[in-house]
């Protein structure tokens, strides 16, 4: 099977491979979340945890929440870059987010986030307080696709 490449001034890229994706989407923890509005994309930085399926992102009430409230379209994207010209590779997520609501659901989103971060998912009581506060985001993906640069 040949892998399809892409060339620009950047350099050449290729699609990832998936076990790839999955190996950023699990050492990496910082991405950008893509919202809509009426008059366009908004785009803000976000810890995302990562179970293999769905995405969760804490977050205060505010912008982005009040978007998914009325379009649940987003793309969630993690980048990591050496520097300028240098070695980098991405992937970008598109699906759809609902708001979790329930114990069970902060806990999973609470164990997906801790994980991500590196402390192996365990949960303590001020995770709880916090998460108890926060508004939270599941995404679900329809898409996942990924490139990293290899010249």
């Amino acid at each position: 099977m040949s892998e399809k490449q892409f060339t620009s001034r950047f350099g050449v890229s290729r699609e990832m491979t998936g076990e790839e994706i999955k190996e950023l989407l699990a050492r990496s923890w910082w991405g950008s979340l893509a919202t809509v509005e009426k008059d366009g994309p908004y785009a803000v930085p976000v810890i995302y945890g990562y179970n293999g399926r769905d995405f969760y992102v804490a977050s205060r009430p505010g912008r982005k929440i009040s978007n998914l409230e009325k379009n649940p379209a987003v793309c969630l994207t993690v980048v990591e870059a050496e520097s300028l010209g240098a070695a980098w590779s991405s992937v970008v997520v598109l699906g759809n987010a609902d708001l979790v609501h329930g114990f069970r659901g902060h806990m999973a989103a609470i164990r997906a986030l801790r994980g991500q971060v590196g402390r192996g998912g365990k949960v303590n009581p001020k995770d709880v307080a916090r998460m108890a506060e926060a508004r939270v985001i599941r995404i679900s993906p329809r898409q996942v696709t990924g490139r990293v640069r290899i010249g």
